[in-house]
């Protein structure tokens, strides 16, 4: 069967995490979105993602097979996310929620806002240079955690009362928080970088 190619935009920014974005304080657990980076390019490979930063040090992101502090499955090697999710959250939580600040690998500008169906079960990142199309399956969409929404809620130096936190995991699930993908099987690594058009893929 052909497989059914849907557009969703493109790349907007690309962004590694050379360590989680957690940190453990004497006060507890903090989200701090500082320690992401932009970068110019991505190296997608099925281990993971890798890039050379602004100031050339070739890093890991957290989530890749290889890093020496991975402390996740493999099955969220990839993330991306949408302009339209952060146009959305900026509405609810304030200025403070720019794009790719959630830490996912690559963003996506998109004037609607995407859920697991749009993509379908892969989604499809076309070169700008080669025109050639990168296959990614699709895990799952990224489940939001008790710091990312203290952080979006800006009560990280207050928590949030239960019923209040519970509201804001609502609306950052279903994958407004971002979604995960690992590289599909049967794909060579790739660079993925900003301009590069995107597709949702359906068989």
């Amino acid at each position: 069967m052909a497989k059914e190619f849907r557009d969703l935009g493109k790349v907007k920014l690309v962004q590694v995490q050379p360590s989680g974005l957690i940190i453990e304080t004497p006060s507890g657990y903090f989200y701090d979105a500082s320690r992401r980076v932009e970068v110019d390019r991505l190296l997608i490979s099925s281990k993971g993602i890798e890039a050379t930063t602004p100031q050339g040090e070739h890093v890991l992101d957290i989530h890749h097979i290889d890093h020496p502090d991975k402390a996740y499955d493999n099955d969220d090697l990839v993330s991306i996310g949408f302009t339209s999710h952060y146009k959305a959250m900026r509405a609810r939580f304030g200025e403070h929620m720019v794009d790719g600040v959630a830490g996912e690998n690559i963003i996506i500008e998109f004037g609607e806002e995407v859920w697991v169906d749009d993509i379908g079960g892969q989604l499809a990142i076309e070169n700008t240079e080669t025109g050639h199309k990168t296959l990614l399956d699709l895990v799952c969409f990224a489940a939001p955690c008790d710091e990312f929404s203290h952080f979006a809620s800006q009560s990280q130096g207050e928590r949030l009362p239960a019923d209040e936190l519970k509201a804001a995991l609502n609306y950052l699930n279903d994958g407004r928080r971002g979604f995960l993908l690992v590289l599909s099987e049967d794909q060579k690594s790739a660079m993925i970088q900003p301009g590069d058009k995107v597709f949702g893929v359906k068989s």
